[in-house]
């Protein structure tokens, strides 16, 4: 019985001093924000949703290449979770907070990231797509307009990879037909 009061004692402290924790994360600069992150000194899934919106306060020339370069970022102890809102990747939040204005610079990871199976891929491709509320067709025509724009480059075959990537995991066969259709009519 009292090695249960302890532990209750000891659990209820801990979780007192890593709110104080988060807490000092409000009051400290986006550059300390940021080194806390890259050292990992962010322990828990509270001081990583702070942590995460102190960056999304910053101008969005700043916070965009901030999130994406924590795109791996997995939020602690959050469980195995489906990409998305409240995803274990708190990058993907943030950018869908801040919007459209995260497409370009996420297209612009995809085309440069050589490693199509990264996770850091495969986060920037979740990131567009909630961008959108899962509606993927407006960011394939911006792929695919920013491929063409690139043709013969293997940018431009990145951008096609991630295209069809998108197309595939949004627009399942059955509605796949409707998503073609979009992508043909003109903007």
């Amino acid at each position: 019985m009292i090695r249960h009061i302890l532990l209750l004692v000891t659990l209820v402290l801990w979780q007192q001093c890593a709110s104080r924790d988060c807490e000092s994360l409000n009051t400290t600069s986006a550059e300390q924000v940021v080194s806390a992150l890259d050292h990992g000194d962010i322990k828990t899934e509270d001081c990583s949703r702070v942590a995460f919106q102190r960056i999304e306060q910053l101008p969005q020339d700043k916070a965009i290449p901030i999130l994406i370069g924590h795109l791996n970022f997995k939020r602690p102890g959050y469980p195995n979770a489906p990409h998305g809102l409240r995803s274990q990747y708190p990058a993907i939040e943030s950018l869908y907070n801040i919007g459209l204005s995260a497409e370009p610079t996420l297209i612009e990871l995809v085309a440069q990231n050589q490693n199509g199976d990264s996770l850091e891929y495969h986060n920037a491709l979740s990131a567009l797509a909630t961008i959108r509320h899962g509606d993927v067709v407006p960011t394939i025509k911006l792929l695919r307009a920013r491929s063409r724009s690139l043709a013969g480059s293997p940018e431009a075959a990145r951008l096609d990879s991630a295209a069809r990537d998108l197309l595939d995991r949004y627009c399942p066969k059955k509605l796949q037909r409707r998503c073609e259709e979009r992508l043909r009519q003109p903007d």
